[in-house]
């Protein structure tokens, strides 16, 4: 169940009524967001905000590990793979990587040493296991921005794709350190440089061929059928059944999901669906996309509100943690982006390179990493630190972007 209550009203129980009541919320802060014309991401952190400032979460939430990485986080991973086209992230592909590997191992290393004195201990894990689950950026934000911008469609290319392989990588780390910190013995657990990077080889490894086997399944599948309903269907099915079963064979699910949402995205859509069939298939994953970002940005200001709400975030050393944490982040993506501008993207035309650092947003995925964690005491430390830079970064950057692209003259121009 997605929320518990005890509670029953009639045949309508609290658990639905509080869902429903979540959907509707979200709608309306939906529809509020295209009249002021900011991207709605933006318009939930602050609506998750106001939750908890005016302590408007319902009684009896329950938020599960569960819930969180099984049931929230493959749709956004699939959906994100999508779209995105692979032929043009194969002329990006080396740019990708740094950022989505180096650059991910960067920013967790430093976010790590940025928000280690705020845990209360000496461990390292814990710290390791925070700057992992902020690696994942957002780009749902700034690439409405660059269209509406007329940026170049291989500059947003260039960002989906770096965001899409970070979001894999950052949750494979993410749950490499859950386990080592989680089911040891608790933060003083140890986890070797080796063993974690053959664990991750191994799982990410797995999971590119689970994602491919369940991927080339469904495309055999679609290329049989004409029933856009049904055609759907098997969609939704191989989103979470692909990381349900990558995960319950040691596989990653977050690499399987990634990897199977790319095979639809470019060849499903283009050899085996009609027209209705990509219409519905594009229609439903972007409705779905936006129901899962506001459920997370929600039940962010649910958890907040548990934890003492603006008066938590507000205190001096939750402040200064995500200002160490934001600048962290900020050095990292610097120290990945401007040196691989000058070698690798020489070629790049003028403004990229800034627009490209400044596009490292953060949103709903650390969130919903975050709320996975147990309760607890690290819980209780991590939420209003990663919500306050979500928040931060989703502001400061998603509000600036566009004025950045007019700036440095990046317009659409894709020879």
């Amino acid at each position: 169940m997605i929320l518990a209550s005890v509670e029953h009203h009639g045949v309508v129980s609290t658990t639905l009524t509080t869902f429903i009541s979540l959907l509707a919320f979200a709608t309306i802060v939906g529809v509020c967001a295209k009249f002021v014309k900011v991207p709605y991401t933006i318009a939930l952190v602050l609506a998750g905000l106001l939750v908890a400032i005016f302590g408007a979460a319902p009684g009896g939430v329950v938020i599960t590990q569960e819930l969180i990485l099984v049931l929230l986080l493959p749709p956004l991973l699939f959906q994100a793979g999508l779209h995105l086209d692979i032929e043009l992230l194969q002329k990006k592909a080396v740019p990708v990587v740094i950022l989505a590997i180096p650059g991910v191992l960067l920013s967790m290393v430093l976010v790590a040493a940025a928000v280690r004195p705020f845990l209360g201990d000496a461990a390292w894990l814990p710290a390791l296991l925070f700057g992992a689950m902020l690696a994942p950026t957002d780009p749902i934000s700034v690439l409405a921005t660059l269209k509406t911008a007329k940026a170049p469609h291989r500059l947003r290319t260039l960002i989906e794709g770096e965001s899409l392989f970070n979001d894999g990588t950052g949750v494979v780390l993410f749950l490499i350190l859950f386990a080592a910190v989680f089911t040891s013995s608790g933060h003083g657990a140890t986890l070797s440089v080796i063993d974690g990077v053959m664990q991750f080889i191994k799982v990410a490894g797995l999971g590119v061929v689970f994602g491919l086997g369940f991927g080339l399944i469904a495309f055999w599948i679609l290329r049989r059928l004409n029933d856009h309903v049904l055609e759907n269907a098997i969609t939704i099915v191989l989103a979470w059944g692909s990381f349900i079963v990558a995960e319950q064979s040691g596989a990653s699910g977050v690499i399987a999901v990634v990897v199977a949402g790319l095979i639809i995205g470019n060849y499903g859509t283009k050899l085996a669906m009609s027209d209705q069939t990509v219409q519905t298939i594009n229609t439903f994953w972007e409705s779905v996309d936006f129901l899962i970002n506001s459920i997370v940005f929600l039940l962010i200001g649910f958890e907040l509100q548990d934890i003492g709400g603006l008066s938590t975030l507000l205190q001096g050393e939750v402040l200064l943690a995500v200002a160490a944490t934001f600048g962290a982040i900020l050095v990292a993506r610097a120290i990945m982006v401007y040196p691989t501008a000058l070698t690798i993207g020489k070629h790049w035309p003028k403004g990229w390179k800034h627009v490209v650092f400044w596009s490292g947003l953060k949103g709903s995925i650390p969130l919903a990493l975050v709320l996975g964690l147990p309760d607890g005491e690290l819980k209780q430390t991590l939420v209003p630190i990663a919500f306050g830079v979500v928040l931060v970064s989703l502001l400061l950057q998603g509000l600036t972007v566009g004025p950045l692209i007019r700036f440095t003259g990046v317009r659409s121009d894709d020879h």
